[in-house]
C-alpha cells in the first residue's frame, strides 16, 4: 500500500491508484468533466488539477498515479484559479445557451418550454395539466392571473419573432391553470412537515400571497394581514374584471387557503397591529405592501381629479362614483387605460385619454391602447396638465402641448412644453392615473429604512435592516409589474426559510449561464432550417357589444385545438441538460466570468440525424469522454476527434452520420457528456431537476 497526504489528511490506496481515486477515499471532491470511471483517463479537461509539493506546475489527479510520501493540496488559491481558468476558456467557444430566450427575459425565471413540453406531450391531450403546473408552480405563483396580465416580456424575447411571431407564453400558462382550476381535485404542491415557525406577511397582493405560496410549501406557518376586506392587493382592486375576473384570483387564493394560509383582513398597519407587536409574536416577517398611494397631477387644481387606483377601488367594491358623459383620462400606463375603458363600461359618452409623450413612450401594453381605441377611447398624445378649474357642473383642463426632446434617466424621451400651444377642454370628470407611490412614513416610524422609491432592503435577499423582518414588490421598487412582485415573494420565501432553519441568508442561488450572442443571420439561418413558420394563434374574444356593455372578461381562453398548435409552435429553446450540466455547475461553484474571454466562437450547428440523441458540436469541449465510451462499447466506427487547432471537433469517422457511429452506446454517451453536447431527445432541463 503507498501512503500519502491529501488537505493534510493521510490516506493509503493500492499502487496504480490516482490522486483522484485516492481523493475519493477520503470524500475529498476533485472535479472533473473528461473522467469516466473504468475507462483510461484523457487529463483534457485540466478541472481536476491539483497542487502536488515538490512539482513547479500543477497535475491532472484523474491521470496523476499516487506515490509513497506525495502531499497533496486540492483547493488552493492557484487551484482554483487554474480551474475559473479553464472553464473560461472552453465557455469563449461555446456555442449554445444554458436557458431559453424568454425565461431569462422573464423576471420570475419561468421555465417556459419546460411547462410548454409538458402541455404538448401531455397537459392538452389528457386534459391533465399537473405536470405543467408542477413546472410552473416552482418559479411562478399566480398562473391564472399573470396569464391574463403580465405584459409577457418572454414574448417580446421569444426566438420565433425572427421567424414569425412570438409564442403565446401568456395565454398557455393561462390555459393550464384555468384547465387545472376546472379538475376535479386542483393541482396542490406538497407541503412539508410542520416547522412550528409563524411568518406574518403585511400585505395580501401578488408579493404577498406568492410569500405565502412558497413558505407554506416549506412547513412554515403564514398569516397575511391586509387592509382591505379580500385578498388579492392591485391584482383584485386595481385591475377591471373584463381582464381579470375575480373568479380566477379567488382559485388561485383558495389554493393558498388549502395549504393552510391564514388571513387577517381589514386589518390596517398603524392601527390594528404594529410592525413590532408582529415580531413579537411571529418568527419573521414579510412587508409587501404595495404601492397604493396615488400621485396627484401636480398643477393647480389637482384635489378637482378622482385618483386612478382610488376610482378603480371604488369599482372593484360595486359602488364606482358617477361619471358623467364626458371623461379625461390624465396618464399612459395601464392604470390609466384601464380607468378609460372601464368609464367607457360605465356609460361615458366620450373618453380621452391626455399622455403628455408619444405612442411608443407608453409605458402599457400597447394591445390595451389598441383594445381601449376599438371601444371608442380617444388617445391625444403629447398633451400635459397645466390647471384644473371647477366650473358650475364642469371641469376646464387647461393643457398644453409637448414635444419630445433627449431621453430622460428612464429611457423615455423627455417631454419638451411648446410654448403658445396651450388649449382647455371641458370634461364631466377627471381621472389623475400618472402613477402611485409607497406609504414611507409608516414605515420609517418602525425602524425600517426607507429610499426614494420605498423600503430599503438588500437587493439579493430582500432582508431589511431589522432582523427577521424582509420587504419586497412595489413596497422596495415603487409602482411596477405584478410578475415582478410575485418574483420578489418568491425570493423572500427562500431567504425567509434560510432564516428560519438557522442557514446563511442568501437568497436564491445565483445560477451561471451563458448566452449565444450576438446570433448572425447565418446562425438564424441555421436554427430555423428544419422549422416551418406558423402564425401565432390569437386568443378568441367576446363580441364588441358584450364588451361595452358590462365587465364580462374581453379574452377568452385557448381552444384545446388551438392551446395545442400553439404549444408545438415552441422551439424548445435552451440546453435540454441545463439543470444537471456539469460546465454550468462549476461555473456557478467557481464564479466564472462567462464572457471573460468571449470573441469569436463556433456557430451554431445541429445533427439530428440520430434518432436517440441530439449533437450540438458548438457545446463539446473535446473532452473525448463520448469517444472513449464507443470505443469501449466496441461501436464499429465510433467516435473520433477530427481535424486540427480550431477546427477540431468530434465527429464519426468517414463522415458518416451519427446513427451509423452509435449504434450501442449513444445513450451512455449523452449521460456522460458534460455540457449538453451530446443529449437525449427527449431531455428536458427540467428532468434533471425532479
Amino acid at each position: 500500500m503507498i501512503t500519502l497526504t491529501i488537505d493534510g489528511r493521510q490516506v493509503s490506496v493500492p499502487p496504480g491508484t490516482t490522486v483522484l481515486d485516492a481523493a475519493s477515499w477520503l470524500g475529498i471532491r476533485i472535479p472533473t468533466m473528461c473522467h469516466v470511471p473504468g475507462i483510461e483517463a484523457a487529463a483534457s479537461c485540466f478541472l481536476c488539477a491539483v497542487q502536488i509539493e515538490g512539482r513547479r506546475t500543477l497535475s491532472p489527479s484523474c491521470a496523476m498515479p499516487v506515490a509513497e510520501g506525495m502531499v497533496v493540496a486540492t483547493g488552493t488559491e492557484d487551484v482554483r484559479t487554474a480551474r475559473r481558468m479553464a472553464l473560461e476558456l472552453l465557455l469563449s467557444d461555446h456555442a449554445g445557451e444554458c436557458v431559453a430566450p424568454c425565461a431569462a427575459k422573464c423576471p420570475a425565471g419561468l421555465d417556459i418550454p419546460g411547462f410548454v413540453h409538458a402541455l404538448a406531450t401531455q397537459g392538452i391531450a389528457t386534459g391533465d395539466t399537473r405536470q405543467a403546473m408542477q413546472v410552473i408552480g416552482r418559479h411562478l405563483a399566480l398562473p391564472g392571473s399573470l396569464g391574463r396580465i403580465c405584459p409577457r416580456l418572454c414574448e417580446q424575447a421569444c426566438r420565433r419573432c425572427d421567424l414569425d411571431q412570438g409564442l403565446a407564453i401568456g395565454a398557455l400558462h393561462r390555459y393550464a391553470a384555468d384547465r387545472d382550476r376546472a379538475a376535479a381535485v386542483p393541482y396542490l404542491p406538497p407541503r412539508a412537515p410542520a416547522t412550528g415557525r409563524s411568518v406574518a406577511i403585511v400585505g395580501a397582493g401578488p408579493a404577498g400571497l406568492a410569500a405565502a405560496w412558497y413558505l407554506l410549501q416549506n412547513g412554515h406557518a403564514c398569516t397575511l394581514f391586509d387592509t382591505h376586506p379580500l385578498p388579492g392587493g392591485m391584482l383584485r382592486y386595481g385591475i377591471p374584471a373584463y381582464r381579470l375576473p375575480k373568479d380566477a384570483l379567488d382559485a388561485e387564493i383558495a389554493g393558498l387557503r388549502a395549504l393552510g394560509a391564514e388571513f387577517h383582513m381589514s386589518a390596517r398597519w398603524g392601527e390594528d397591529f404594529t410592525l413590532a407587536a408582529l415580531r413579537q409574536v411571529h418568527d419573521a416577517v414579510f412587508v409587501a405592501i404595495g404601492a397604493q398611494n396615488a400621485q396627484g397631477l401636480g398643477c393647480p387644481g389637482e384635489g378637482h381629479a378622482l385618483p386612478g387606483v382610488g376610482f378603480l377601488e371604488q369599482l372593484a367594491q360595486g359602488n364606482p362614483p358617477p361619471l358623467g358623459s364626458d371623461v379625461i383620462v390624465i396618464g399612459g400606463g395601464n392604470t390609466a387605460v384601464d380607468c378609460a375603458r372601464s368609464a367607457v363600461r360605465l356609460g361615458a359618452r366620450n373618453v380621452r385619454i391626455l399622455y403628455r409623450r408619444g405612442r411608443q413612450e407608453m409605458p402599457c401594453l400597447m394591445e390595451e391602447v389598441e383594445a381601449a381605441e376599438a371601444e371608442g377611447v380617444h388617445v391625444d398624445l403629447l398633451v400635459a396638465p397645466l390647471r384644473l378649474e371647477r366650473q358650475a357642473t364642469n371641469l376646464l383642463l387647461t393643457c398644453r402641448r409637448m414635444s419630445l426632446g433627449e431621453p430622460d434617466a428612464s429611457g423615455r424621451r423627455r417631454p419638451v412644453p411648446v410654448e403658445g400651444s396651450d388649449f382647455v377642454v371641458a370634461c364631466s370628470t377627471a381621472i389623475a392615473a400618472i402613477g402611485q407611490s409607497v406609504e414611507r412614513a409608516l414605515a420609517e416610524r418602525e425602524g425600517l429604512r426607507i429610499t426614494a422609491w420605498g423600503i430599503a432592503a438588500e437587493a439579493r435577499t430582500l432582508a431589511t435592516n431589522l432582523p427577521g423582518v424582509f420587504a419586497g414588490g412595489d413596497a422596495v421598487l415603487g409602482a411596477d409589474l405584478a410578475v415582478r412582485a410575485v418574483a420578489a415573494g418568491r425570493i423572500s420565501a427562500a431567504s425567509i426559510h434560510q432564516y428560519l432553519t438557522g442557514q446563511a441568508v442568501t437568497g436564491e442561488p445565483a445560477i451561471a449561464g451563458i448566452a449565444m450572442q450576438p446570433v448572425d443571420d447565418a446562425e438564424r439561418a441555421a436554427i430555423f432550417r428544419a422549422i416551418e413558420r406558423a402564425g401565432r394563434v390569437r386568443s378568441p374574444g367576446i363580441p364588441m357589444e358584450r364588451r361595452l356593455a358590462g365587465f364580462d372578461e374581453v379574452e377568452e381562453a385557448l381552444p384545446d385545438a388551438d392551446a395545442a398548435r400553439e404549444a408545438r409552435r415552441c422551439l424548445t429553446c435552451g440546453c435540454r441538460k441545463a439543470d444537471c450540466c456539469l460546465v454550468r455547475s462549476l461555473a456557478t461553484e467557481y464564479g466564472v466570468d462567462m464572457y471573460r474571454f468571449a470573441g469569436q466562437r463556433r456557430r451554431f450547428s445541429q445533427d439530428l440525424s440520430h434518432p436517440e440523441i441530439v449533437y450540438e458540436p458548438g457545446k463539446c469541449i473535446s473532452c473525448d469522454a463520448c469517444v472513449r465510451i464507443a470505443a469501449a462499447a466496441g461501436e464499429e466506427l465510433g467516435l473520433a476527434t477530427i481535424g486540427r487547432g480550431f477546427e477540431v471537433a468530434v465527429a464519426v469517422p468517414f463522415g458518416k452520420p451519427l446513427s451509423e457511429g452509435l449504434r450501442h452506446a449513444a445513450q451512455r454517451c449523452a449521460a456522460a457528456c458534460p455540457t449538453g453536447a451530446l443529449a437525449l431527445r427527449t431531455a428536458r432541463a427540467c428532468d434533471c431537476a425532479e
